[in-house]
């Protein structure tokens, strides 16, 4: 393991639990690719790599859960139900 300082980030994830998590796995695979060329040995950019697939992997799959779910809403009607449900009871003039 290093020794020598590192410089710390702060971040801040937002949205619903779903957006925060996605957000997470980007950067996930984005230090995992930079972290590829730091220098740190066969060994460890090879489970670098896996880790950065790994987080992009579940991205996709992500992705596909969210067409999925949204196809069954509107196989079911429930998607019509909430739209609905978003206009607004009375318009102004």
């Amino acid at each position: 393991m290093r020794s020598e300082p590192h410089d710390s980030a702060s971040v801040t994830l937002s949205g619903e639990y779903l957006d925060r998590l996605r957000q997470a796995l980007h950067m996930v695979a984005a230090q995992a690719r930079l972290a590829q060329s730091a220098g740190y040995g066969r060994n460890i950019d090879d489970l670098l790599a896996d880790i950065e697939e790994l987080a992009r992997g579940q991205l996709a799959r992500i992705d596909i859960a969210l067409d999925d779910d949204q196809a069954e809403a509107e196989d079911s009607g429930i998607a019509e139900v909430q739209r609905r449900s978003s206009y607004p009871l009375y318009r102004t003039a």
